[in-house]
């Protein structure tokens, strides 16, 4: 199998609930994850697209977070219903942003 061409970070992080800062596990990482699985498989992407949950993306405030690489491309508050546009616009478009998703230029939380 060749090297993928994308890869998509899905951050599934999970705190223990007495932690102060939020995260992205109780706001659907996993499903997220799982989801962006699915549609790249249904899309016959994977070949070129290769999915990754990840720990900590380290910006827990605006979770569940998704960054697309090579494109350094990062989103936030990504839900279900962003996975076909961001794997359209994005994956297939080849760098084009979505740009109701698109981080905000922060720092690291």
């Amino acid at each position: 199998m060749a090297a993928p061409q994308v890869q998509i970070l899905v951050c599934v992080n999970d705190r223990p609930p007495e932690k102060k800062k939020p995260c992205c596990a109780p706001r659907g990482g996993l499903e997220l994850y799982r989801q962006f699985k699915d549609r790249v498989r249904d899309r016959g992407l994977r070949d070129t697209v290769m999915v990754t949950r990840t720990g900590c993306l380290k910006h827990c405030s605006r979770g569940t977070v998704v960054a697309v690489w090579p494109y350094n491309l990062w989103y936030r508050k990504v839900t279900l219903d962003d996975v076909d546009e961001i794997l359209e616009t994005t994956v297939i478009g080849e760098g084009q942003v979505v740009e109701r998703l698109a981080m905000p230029d922060i720092p690291w939380e």
